[in-house]
Formats: C-alpha cells, sequence, structure tokens
C-alpha cells in the first residue's frame, strides 16, 4: 500500500512538474510575444517620428523652392549669370544674396543652415552659408545622404536637391542639407528621446577623405559601425547611461547590424529600463547606410513580467506627438507664406500675392458676370518729398496711406503695394459708380489727413471696371492709364478710363 502510495505521489508530483514546465513555457512564451508586439510598435513609433521629421522639412523644402526658386525673376537672374562672365555673375550673385537673405535667415531658425546653388557643370555659383566661397567644382558621391565640403562646411546630413529650369533650359541644382544634429534636435524637441546616427565603415572608407573620417567616431555598439562628433550636448539621457547602454547592446546584438532590419531591443541599466530601436537609413540611391538610434527609457518593459497591462500606450503616445509635429509645421509654413505674400515696410499684400488674387477675381467675372473694380493710385510728387525730408519721413508717408486705405474699404477688398509709392485696390462686387465713390473717398481721406512733418500730401487716382475679355494685363494697363491722366490732368483726383466694347 504504501509502495502504490509512493508511486501515485511520484506520478502526482511528475504531472505537477510537468504542468508546471508547460505553464511556465506557455507564460514565458506569451510574455516574450507581447513583449515583441510592444517592441514592434516602437518600432513603427520610431520610424514614423523619423519620416514625419524629414517630411517635415520636406514640406518646408518645397515651400522654398516654390516660392522663391520658381520666382521668374530670380530664374532669369540664374540664366544671365549662367550665360555672363565672371564679373557679370559677382554682380548677380550679390543681387539674389541680397534678396534671398532674409529667406536664409529664417531658414537657419530652423537649423536649415546649408544652401548652395550649383550650374550644371557642377560649379559652385552661390554659397548662402559661406557666401565669400565660390566657382569651385563640388564631385557627386554615391551616397547623397551626406554633404562633405571640407573645413567648417564638413557636416553629416540628409540632402534634399532640386533642379532649376528657365524655359527648357536646365540652369542647375540648389542644394538644401539639414545635418544630423538638426535632425537630432528636432526629434528630441518634439518626441523627447535621445538619438544617434550610425553610419556604416564600408560607407565611410568609400566616401569620406582622410581628414573628414576624424570627425566619426567608433561606436560601441558596434565596432564597424561609426557616429559623427556632434557639437550639441545637450541629451536627454545622460553620457555615462547611454555609454552603459551601448556597451549591454554590443554584448546583445553579436552583428545584428549588419542585417540591415528594423529592430528595437530593450536594455535594462542601474535598475531602469530603455527600448532602443533601430531604423534602417538609405542614401538617395536606396543603399542602405546605417541606422537611427532612438534611446528611450521606458520602464513599461518591466510590467510585462508581473502583468501584460499598458501595453498599448506608446501608438497614442506616437500618435499625439505627431500632432504636435504637423502643427508646428504648418506654423513654419506659415510663417514662410506671409513672408511670401507681404510687403515688408507698409505690412499689406505684395505684387505679386495681388496678381494671384487678381487672376481668380477674373475667372469669376468671366464665369458669372460679376462687376469687379479695380484702383491704382500713387502719392504726388513722392520723389520731393524724400528729397526734401528723407527716406524714412517717406517710409512714415508710405505706411500711413497704407494704414489709412486699410482703414476706409472693405473686408472683402484686396490691397497691395504694386511697387515704389505706388498702392492698388481689388474691389469685388463694385461697378464704376461705386468705384468712383471709394477713391474720391479715399482721394479726400488722405488730402486732409494732418501728416506729421510733411504739410499736405495728396494721391493721384485711376480706376476701371473689369470685363469677361480681360487679363490682368490689360485690366491693370487701363488703370495705368486712368492713373497717367490724373497725372496729366493736375494730380489729386480720379480719373476713368473704360475697357473697350
Amino acid at each position: 500500500m504504501d509502495a502504490k502510495i509512493k508511486k501515485s505521489a511520484l506520478i502526482y508530483i511528475l504531472a505537477f512538474l510537468f504542468l508546471s514546465i508547460v505553464i511556465w513555457f506557455v507564460f514565458e512564451l506569451k510574455k516574450n510575444q507581447n513583449k515583441q508586439i510592444y517592441l514592434n510598435q516602437k518600432i513603427v513609433k520610431a520610424a514614423a517620428e523619423f519620416k514625419a521629421t524629414l517630411n517635415g522639412y520636406r514640406m518646408t523644402v518645397d515651400f522654398i523652392e516654390t516660392r522663391y526658386f520658381q520666382d521668374p525673376e530670380i530664374l532669369k537672374l540664374i540664366y544671365t549669370a549662367l550665360k555672363s562672365d565672371e564679373k557679370e555673375r559677382q554682380k548677380i550673385r550679390k543681387e539674389i544674396y541680397t534678396r534671398l537673405k532674409p529667406v536664409y535667415r529664417e531658414m537657419q531658425k530652423y537649423q536649415i543652415k546649408f544652401l548652395q546653388i550649383r550650374f550644371p557643370d557642377g560649379k559652385v555659383f552661390i554659397r548662402f552659408h559661406r557666401p565669400e566661397r565660390f566657382g569651385d567644382i563640388v564631385q557627386e558621391k554615391k551616397f547623397s545622404i551626406f554633404n562633405t565640403e571640407k573645413k567648417k562646411d564638413l557636416t553629416g546630413g540628409f540632402k534634399f536637391p532640386f533642379e532649376l529650369y528657365y524655359g527648357n533650359e536646365f540652369l542647375g541644382t540648389v542644394e538644401i542639407i539639414v545635418s544630423y544634429d538638426a535632425i537630432k534636435d528636432e526629434l528630441r524637441k518634439i518626441f523627447k528621446g535621445e538619438y544617434q546616427f550610425l553610419i556604416y565603415r564600408d560607407v565611410l572608407l568609400n566616401k569620406l577623405l582622410k581628414e573628414e573620417k576624424k570627425n566619426y567616431i567608433q561606436s560601441e555598439v558596434d565596432p564597424d559601425f561609426y557616429y559623427e562628433a556632434g557639437q550639441n550636448g545637450n541629451y536627454q539621457i545622460p553620457v555615462e547611461i547611454l555609454s552603459q547602454i551601448n556597451l549591454k547592446l554590443r554584448e546583445k546584438l553579436e552583428g545584428r547590424l549588419k542585417q540591415f532590419r528594423n529592430f528595437a531591443v530593450d536594455v535594462k541599466v542601474d535598475g531602469d529600463y530603455y527600448v532602443v530601436s533601430f531604423i534602417v537609413i538609405t542614401s538617395m540611391t536606396g543603399d542602405k547606410v546605417g541606422y537611427l538610434v532612438n534611446y528611450e527609457k521606458d520602464n513599461t518593459i518591466f510590467l510585462f513580467s508581473e502583468t501584460f497591462l499598458m501595453m498599448y500606450i506608446s501608438v497614442e503616445i506616437a500618435l499625439l506627438a505627431m500632432l504636435a509635429f504637423l502643427i508646428n509645421i504648418r506654423t513654419r509654413s506659415e510663417k514662410f507664406r506671409i513672408l511670401s505674400e507681404t510687403d515688408a515696410l507698409t505690412g499689406i499684400y505684395n505684387k505679386g500675392k495681388f496678381n494671384q488674387v487678381l487672376e481668380e477675381e477674373l475667372k469669376k467675372v468671366k464665369r458669372y458676370g460679376r462687376p469687379l473694380g479695380v484702383i491704382l493710385f500713387d502719392i504726388d510728387h513722392f520723389k520731393k518729398i524724400n528729397d526734401t525730408y528723407g527716406h524714412q519721413v517717406g517710409d512714415y508717408v508710405l505706411k500711413t496711406i497704407a494704414k489709412i486705405v486699410k482703414e476706409n474699404i472693405r473686408d472683402t477688398d484686396t490691397f497691395a503695394r504694386w511697387g515704389g509709392e505706388e498702392f492698388v485696390i481689388l474691389a469685388p462686387e463694385t461697378d464704376l459708380n461705386g468705384l468712383k465713390i471709394l477713391a474720391e473717398k479715399l482721394r479726400k481721406t488722405i488730402e486732409e489727413y494732418p501728416f506729421e512733418h510733411v504739410e499736405k500730401v495728396t494721391s493721384s487716382f485711376g480706376i476701371t471696371e473689369a470685363v469677361p475679355e480681360d487679363t490682368t494685363d490689360t485690366v491693370i494697363r487701363r488703370a495705368d492709364e486712368a492713373l497717367y491722366l490724373a497725372k496729366e490732368r493736375g494730380r489729386n483726383r480720379v480719373e476713368i478710363v473704360l475697357p473697350e466694347i
């Protein structure tokens, strides 16, 4: 009897041990599966953050290209420089630099510091980051994510090039490079993690010159990968902790980096857990050249050893973070949009923006036959004001007149500075009679306004009404003819030129 009991007890014990092993195995498998799901989410999140950041810069570059480097005046200047000798190029180079310098300064606020134009033969026409250096030839490199300028230009980063054409003539290439440090700082600022770019050794050997390789440091994670010595020490995770993480990663990965696949691992250092995501980066030619490494302190990993709760919070965090980033880019684009549409002195629309609005309103005239009035006016004897009182007083007069007009027109009217002392108003749903009333009102208000430093300021007005056959050129030409009549007939008056029927 005792033998049977012992035998049964042994069977029970063995069964218990077997079930315990099976349950432990199932538990461990489930824990690892859920942890891997969580790590995969981290990979998606890190990749999305990286992509969103690059897309944000791409949106900014696309805006700069569309607004400034498709400008016919800028393209014509570059075309003229391409066909001219070096003496003439120097004049054009200074003019382009002066015109685009405010835009370049705005770019620098977002750490976009590298901007240059190259001619088709590879010769650098202008560097905005080093305007004193030009005329050298920069050879194309296989891995286009890099910039390999020497000396203080040297940096690693992502190149955003686009081509310039004047008509069918290829003018060359504009190159904008966003540095690794800029990308890392943007990621740190928005997503609150720590980031590093690792570049494969063979890429560096094929790509960089001997003196340039000194700027890259061998990674503690894998001796075959290098990172660029950065200028910014504003780390989200202390350097000594990063070093410990990297040493543990070196033990854990064992050559895995050379597979060039996205993956994530967890590491425990000083009682805290960190998730490290490796996102493959490629060159413009599609070659896999390295990784963006995202270090994130995340003790949620610990919860997988206790329970399987709170595994899906990372997706929500990523979505909220990406929303914040998109709002940030819209604000930048809005800043660039305002800069491109507004006259710097008066704060009203510039000629380019006015022409866009006029073109759209003329379509409504052609389609619906609705009235549309145009008023073109300028300041009488403005040169005399500048010569007598100085340009500061002249600027004061321009700004004051802009203020007067804005206060006396409708919100639906479009008011812009046409050039120099000339202004233009577009008045939808306004026929010639209403247009004349408005012009007389503005003329009288300007004449009676008590300007400081100037005894009296008057203006001459030319008005016309658009017809379905009109183009932007024809309607402005009539308004200009009317303005000319007002000047010829004594100034400080309103004249009308009717469209030909």
